[in-house]
């Protein structure tokens, strides 16, 4: 009777683990090795303005779930590049498969990479890209301080809604996306501004496209994935 038992209850586990289906990627690449090259153009033309790379590093285990080590190089269009180069990033991807993005800690990855002796505050909250989230969704708003040398920077990202889905094409390839859009205000001495963003989110890889928007709606400029590099390929 015993060992019928724990035969129904294993064939029970495995028809349950079998109808939830496999864990649902988050909308973020966890691939170590992979490179992910984005282009970014002025809005209505073919002028290139600026490069991104995003190279995934590892991922490890951690209390949140998985860590993501990845780092991203900006570069203007002449190949120079911005902000020191090479500068380390970290997100966080739950066990649910829900991915938080700290701005904060985004803005204070640059500066040190800048400026490796200058010491750097930071106070935030993350930015949440739920695995499960549907058209119609309101996100929870993030907001940072970034202290450095005594002057403090803001960051708001607010009003984050998931517009809808949508399949677009890059060079990259086609893709089906869910489409988030929110408004991002940074204040800092000397420096504001005040944008609307359309992200394009896939799963697996995180963003194929960024449209930036002035606070009139205005197309600025687009960022498009261009290429995807995976280990072994």
């Amino acid at each position: 009777m015993k060992k019928i038992l724990i035969c129904t209850v294993l064939l029970l586990s495995s028809l349950l683990l079998y109808a939830a289906g496999p864990e649902k990627e988050p909308y973020f690449c966890t691939r170590p090795g992979t490179i992910l090259h984005y282009e970014r153009y002025k809005a209505g033309t073919t002028k290139l303005l600026q490069t991104t790379l995003f190279e995934i590093e590892s991922v490890q285990p951690s209390a949140k779930g998985r860590t993501v080590h990845y780092a991203v190089t900006m570069a203007k269009a002449s190949g120079r590049e911005l902000l020191g180069g090479r500068a380390p990033q970290t997100s966080y991807v739950s066990p649910e498969g829900n991915t938080s993005l700290d701005f904060g800690e985004t803005v204070k990855g640059f500066i040190q990479n800048m400026f490796p002796s200058a010491k750097v505050e930071v106070t935030n909250s993350e930015a949440l890209l739920p695995v499960d989230m549907q058209p119609g969704d309101t996100l929870p708003e993030a907001h940072s301080t970034v202290k450095v040398v005594g002057i403090n920077a803001h960051f708001h990202v607010t009003g984050r809604k998931v517009l809808r889905r949508e399949t677009i094409t890059t060079p990259a390839g086609t893709f089906d996306c869910m489409v988030v859009r929110e408004r991002k205000e940074e204040d800092a001495p000397l420096h504001h501004t005040d944008n609307w963003l359309d992200n394009y989110y896939v799963r697996g890889l995180g963003y194929v496209r960024h449209d930036k928007y002035d606070k009139n709606m205005r197309l600025l400029e687009s960022e498009v994935l261009v290429r995807i590099e995976q280990p072994g390929k």
